[in-house]
């Protein structure tokens, strides 16, 4: 038999909620998988999880309610509430996440958060208007902070683990007064000290699913279901939050709030005397789980191997119910091929296409090639390196650039917003040529241009968009690029925004584009980091999923690989500006690079190509394969087989293989009420 894992740092078994079969179930529908890749909703893996086994005789339908948000102006406010500030303090709740949300900041120095529970957030004023704690979403991991007694400074915490979105997981956070913990499904996911004393005194008001300030002015709204909202004024141990998580608990020593959220009516504070108000409108649908034992234990066996026997193996489990219930065992398989290769395009510099008439045709004829292209490449998404234009107070060089980049806006059939692409600034875009300076770019390039299409993710100044990111998927792989803007003396609060940002997606793809990342060669071979994009490593280079830096502004191609505690980041150059063909200089003459991924091998294969000219660059620097970690990219998983596991092990023959093709497997346990799921595992059939 064979299990071995895909890499480390897969996600962690998964807990989904069937409903009994008896009767009863979810008024909102099954629960859906949301893909063993996790992120922020993923993309999944089987259509629908099926129920569970029937329920054992004389057993009773769930009924336990939750309250849906909508992530726009639903929320709750139990007002000022003295009884829920604290200095020490564990909150946790039920969730199921349903959409992005909207984020609230806790302050300077702080983090944004889309709310779960929480007594305060960011406010200008001092003393008792600081924010006591807030607790929510930083992307699609947790994150909690404070402000302090001593001066209002912020201590916030951001989480590893991604939660996936469309299934029900329990969070939590404690503080024990040094010390915050973050907990997702009873398990500790993070820990930080943070030596100070929160903001107990704070007359900002307590909020769910939404923050308050001192006034009682919200901001951040979550989207989705929320259920078993609990306060303590103790920081509960792990064993703590695992004893009592799926239980339903009215009162208890320390508990100083708890509200079932069974009534979009009347928010009743079981626990204290904190009874909610609802704004917005939030409704009650089928809740979690709770009152019902335990999941079942759903585990694989060590890996024995990288190679499978022959043209099948045998896929095994163990599974067990801890009230002794039936439990079944489904597998899921499906193979990693060549039809998974997907493709991401860089423009480097195109500077000089819009400075000179005779050359603009190739700015315009490198995106329409993109999307002429798109299928037969499976181009999943673009990324320009910056220095757009070459005068930037020249209008008809951004007409040009306007004209090139619409092309990719346009709507596809599968695409209202074309093709996703991330843009930064090189030193010629700025005003002036001044770090610092955006405005003619933000007046093409800004805000309002990326917001609403569904792969721009933010920005970090307020109204510029100089430092952004966006977001695209191959399969169930998503993909996190961030933005920054050349600055040889770069802002440590950019560089610290662009690792929460990739920190926030944990199970995605990180790339970083800046205009000016590689140098020349130096005398080890490599090219050597500008200024700029050696603070960025250096902060970036113990981030798990940061896999890739790219870069233009120097004429042009090399690339280096630096490890970091077995982390591997590429880092790459390409700028065609000075290149001559025929004796003469085009601008670059529309060469662009080509990223072929292929998850099959884990490799990626950069290729240096001119849709003008219809030609490749057949040489070392231009033409290179790199290993690259592609968990989760492919095809949706089929089900291989439906399994009883009541002898305590499940195990199933999947056949057919072919030699030396790569697969991936993964398996569910489900009794009466719960489905987990393992992570993905990956081998490779004997030769």
């Amino acid at each position: 038999m064979f299990v071995g894992p895909m890499r480390a740092g897969a996600l962690s078994l998964a807990i989904l909620f069937c409903g009994c079969s008896a009767g009863g179930g979810s008024d909102t529908g099954p629960a859906v998988d949301a893909g063993p890749s996790g992120g922020d909703g993923g993309g999944a893996v089987a259509d629908a999880m099926p129920a569970g086994p029937t329920c054992p005789p004389g057993e009773t339908a769930i009924d336990n309610s939750a309250l849906v948000f909508d992530g726009v102006d639903d929320g709750l406010s139990m007002g000022v509430a003295p009884s829920l500030g604290l200095s020490k303090l564990t909150v946790e709740a039920w969730v199921r996440r349903e959409g992005t949300g909207v984020e609230a900041g806790t302050g300077k120095g702080g983090v944004r958060v889309v709310p779960i529970a929480g007594k305060g957030r960011g406010e200008d004023d001092q003393g008792n208007h600081n924010c006591n704690y807030a607790f929510g979403f930083h992307g699609g991991v947790l994150a909690a902070d404070f402000e302090d007694n001593a001066t209002g400074g912020n201590h916030p915490i951001i989480g590893k683990t991604a939660v996936p979105w469309g299934e029900w997981h329990h969070v939590a956070a404690t503080y024990d007064g040094t010390t915050w913990r973050l907990y997702v499904d009873g398990v500790l996911d993070v820990s930080k000290d943070a030596n100070a004393t929160p903001r107990a005194d704070s007359i900002q008001h307590f909020g769910i699913a939404t923050t308050f300030d001192s006034a009682g002015t919200a901001a951040g709204q979550f989207a989705g279901a929320m259920d078993e909202v609990r306060v303590w004024n103790y920081a509960r141990t792990e064993d703590q939050i695992k004893e009592t998580m799926y239980r339903t608990v009215a009162s208890a020593e320390g508990l100083v709030g708890r509200w079932a959220l069974d009534s979009s009516d009347t928010i009743e504070d079981t626990a204290g005397d904190d009874d909610g108000t609802a704004s917005g409108g939030p409704t009650v649908v089928t809740g979690a789980v709770l009152d019902r034992g335990l999941p079942p234990t759903l585990s694989a066996p060590a890996p024995d191997g990288d190679n499978a026997a022959g043209s099948a193996v045998d896929l095994s489990v163990a599974a067990t119910d801890p009230e002794g219930n039936p439990v079944t065992v489904r597998f899921y398989a499906r193979p990693v091929s060549t039809a998974d290769d997907f493709t991401i395009v860089v423009l480097p510099d195109t500077q000089n296409y819009t400075k000179n008439p005779d050359d603009e045709h190739f700015y315009s004829e490198q995106t329409q090639w993109i999307v002429d292209n798109r299928e037969a490449y499976n181009i999943v998404g673009v990324i320009h390196n910056g220095d757009i234009i070459n005068n930037w107070d020249v209008p008809h060089q951004w007409d040009v650039a306007d004209k090139a980049m619409k092309i990719l806006e346009a709507a596809l059939p599968d695409s209202p917003d074309g093709v996703p692409y991330g843009i930064t600034l090189g030193n010629h875009d700025l005003d002036g040529r001044v770090p610092g300076q955006f405005s003619t770019y933000d007046s093409y390039f800004g805000v309002d241009r990326f917001l609403g299409r569904s792969y721009y993710g933010g920005h970090f100044a307020k109204t510029s968009n100089s430092e952004n990111w966006v977001t695209f998927s191959a399969g169930g792989l998503e993909f996190v690029v961030v933005d920054l803007s050349f600055d040889p003396d770069p802002s440590p609060a950019v560089i610290q925004w662009a690792k929460s940002i990739f920190e926030a997606h944990p199970n995605a793809f990180g790339i970083l584009n800046t205009h000016f990342v590689l140098g020349h060669n130096g005398d080890d071979g490599q090219g050597k980091f500008s200024a700029q994009a050696n603070a960025i490593y250096q902060a970036l280079k113990n981030v798990d999923n940061v896999q890739l830096m790219t870069g233009g502004h120097v004429g042009d191609e090399t690339r280096r690989t630096d490890v970091s505690n077995g982390n591997v980041i590429h880092s790459m150059l390409a700028d065609y500006q000075f290149l001559e063909v025929d004796g003469v200089r085009h601008g670059g003459s529309g060469y662009l690079r080509i990223w072929e991924f292929s998850p099959a091998n884990d490799e990626l294969t950069v290729r240096s190509y001119s849709p003008t000219l219809d030609k490749f660059f057949v040489r070392d620097k231009s033409e290179f394969t790199l290993p690259v970690d592609l968990p989760g990219a492919g095809a949706a998983f089929s089900e291989v087989a439906t399994v009883d596991a009541s002898a305590g092990t499940a195990t199933t023959s999947y056949t057919g293989l072919e030699a030396g093709e790569v697969y991936e497997w993964y398996a569910t346990a489900s009794d009466c009420d719960y489905t987990v799921r393992t992570p993905i595992y990956r081998f490779t059939a004997a030769p």
